[in-house]
């Protein structure tokens, strides 16, 4: 993180901790001064930074956040002071990014960001005969983790990606039965994941009375990030994906059909989830039973 937007964040949250405001949550705790029981801060600090997992971690020296008071902290004294704290991690202890500025004259503010991407951290207690915990920060408290929650330290978070059709139109010639979609889907998600082809389908909707179709769809895209190895598509960064779709129909029932609603909906294999968005497609009316080819195109806002 840049540190000016590190330096930013903290200010926000000391205006809040002055105004009286819940400032001290499970990601922000602020400390008067450097505490002086190392164990005891390692110990939070992996609580927090398990609790956070991938999320922004912060500690905040210098605030009495009870006091709503800023009374500052010697900058200098975090060389000698980390590594003590860093020496009661077992293996990894979290990594740290520091910047420290002036509140006011003579009040120095340090803020400790701690990278929490790397969990589980475990903290050594040194006493026998539980020498290891996993620490966890429940609102202001510390305690162990739950079976639960070190579950969720060692399931990779997966952020739902966003889906947005870029383009879409579907096609229908009076010589033949094939109802045909084509569109382009925007992917946008900043880590990889996979798209297995058994868990995603694709639908259209139309008429009054919302009839159904399935389709048969395939992915194609040109960009290198994207691949598709044994019906499934990986991802790596946001792509465009276009998509194709058909389904065989009866040519009666879309004579006279003003517009369609299709429908895709897709399965993550990295998190089981599923995710789903669509389109409206709309034409100009034509004569029943005289069109030879039938455009629909998306409907813009």
């Amino acid at each position: 993180m840049l540190k000016q937007r590190l330096e930013l964040n903290a200010r926000a949250a000391i205006e809040r901790a002055l105004q009286g405001a819940q400032s001290e949550d499970s990601f922000v705790e602020f400390k008067t001064q450097w505490p002086v029981d190392h164990g005891k801060a390692a110990r939070q600090i992996a609580a927090l930074c398990n609790a956070a997992r991938g999320s922004e971690a912060m500690w905040i020296v210098g605030v009495d956040e009870k006091g709503r008071y800023v009374k500052g902290a010697p900058a200098e004294e975090l060389s000698s002071w980390w590594p003590r704290v860093e020496s009661h991690f077992d293996g990894v202890a979290p990594g740290l990014t520091t910047v420290a500025f002036d509140w006011a004259r003579n009040r120095t503010v340090v803020v400790l960001s701690l990278q929490t991407d790397n969990a589980p951290y475990v903290f050594v207690t040194k006493k026998e005969p539980y020498s290891r915990e996993i620490p966890w920060r429940s609102g202001e408290r510390t305690r162990s983790a739950r079976r639960g929650e070190v579950l969720e330290l060692l399931v990779p978070k997966l952020d739902m990606p966003g889906w947005e059709f870029v383009s879409a139109r579907a096609t229908l010639s009076q010589h033949s039965p094939t109802l045909r979609f084509e569109g382009d889907l925007y992917l946008e998600t900043n880590q990889p994941l996979s798209l297995p082809h058994h868990r995603c389908h694709s639908y259209a909707t139309y008429g009054l009375d919302l009839a159904t179709v399935d389709l048969q769809f395939s992915f194609r895209t040109n960009t290198r990030d994207v691949r598709a190895v044994e019906r499934v598509v990986r991802v790596a960064e946001p792509a465009v994906l276009h998509v194709s779709a058909d389904a065989d129909v009866e040519l009666d029932s879309f004579a006279d059909l003003w517009d369609l609603h299709w429908h895709l909906v897709l399965g993550l294999g990295l998190s089981g989830e599923e995710i789903s968005t669509s389109v409206r497609l709309t034409t100009d009316a034509v004569p029943p039973n005289q069109f030879t080819r039938r455009v629909w195109s998306a409907l813009k806002p």
